[in-house]
């Protein structure tokens, strides 16, 4: 991934979609807590949001973001949506540039989906059951059919998340994968426990849904590994904070509002 540094907050990127013109994107880090909960701490978290959206020169007032309750309802975001949570959603998707949306994760990879030509884009939280449910299949149809998007012409990142070296789940887990495509080569079994490649089930996914597998990034970076970069309920249990992936389309080459930014590489933010 590619780091960044704004006003001394921290953010990674997509290496390749940091590239595409107009579409801007970055994961907040540690100490960052940009959790949507209500209850203690609320108003601070919100913002931590804020400042994220800010950093990045949009309007706060316009984000919105979702609420992971690891189901498929999506939400689709226009000019008539007001700034705030979606609630029940753990997905969505814009046509509106200027629109700032957001999702959040404590080991769940949250993907992006975006259209560079249709200037349409798309956000999920592909937790394991958002995975084996095909909320990717859910947000590709529904940019193809709201959206006039083609599937061939969609990027997409898969961002941080626990990775296929620690991510140990049960076998009701791999039961409920069965609709995956080739369900078998996104498990594998180690001294007698079942661990889970949501990186992969969610790339084969995309790919089956006909993106062109060049297209498809992982920033292959396990947050129970690298839980001093990103959060963790795995590695920190309940309570823990949550990391968020902003994005947005934006008038070509803006930037965000960094009086300093400085590009960091992975051995630089240790």
């Amino acid at each position: 991934m590619h780091f960044v540094e704004i006003e001394g907050r921290r953010y990674a990127q997509f290496e390749r979609l940091r590239h595409v013109p107009g579409l801007l994107h970055a994961f907040s880090t540690r100490p960052m807590n940009v959790a949507p909960r209500d209850g203690a701490g609320a108003a601070e978290r919100a913002a931590q949001r804020g400042m994220m959206v800010s950093d990045w020169g949009l309007d706060t007032g316009r984000l919105c973001y979702c609420e992971q309750v690891h189901e498929t309802r999506l939400a689709f975001v226009d000019n008539s949506q007001p700034g705030g949570p979606l609630p029940g959603c753990d997905g969505a998707v814009t046509t509106r540039a200027g629109r700032p949306l957001m999702t959040f994760s404590a080991d769940c990879p949250l993907v992006l989906i975006a259209d560079p030509g249709r200037r349409v884009l798309g956000l999920m939280h592909a937790s394991w059951r958002c995975t084996v449910a095909l909320l990717a299949r859910r947000v590709v149809e529904l940019m193809v059919e709201r959206c006039g998007c083609r599937a061939a012409d969609l990027l997409a990142g898969i961002g941080p998340g626990a990775g296929p070296c620690c991510y140990e789940v049960q076998h009701d887990v791999y039961d409920a994968a069965a609709d995956l495509p080739e369900r078998e080569r996104c498990f594998t079994r180690r001294d007698g426990r079942l661990y889970f490649d949501l990186w992969e089930a969610n790339r084969r996914l995309l790919v089956w849904l006909g993106l062109q597998p060049q297209n498809v990034e992982l920033a292959a970076e396990c947050t129970m590994c690298r839980n001093d970069l990103f959060y963790s309920y795995r590695r920190e249990g309940a309570g823990c904070g949550h990391f968020g992936l902003l994005a947005a389309w934006t008038d070509v080459g803006r930037e965000g509002r960094a009086l300093r930014r400085e590009n960091l590489s992975l051995d630089e933010v240790g």
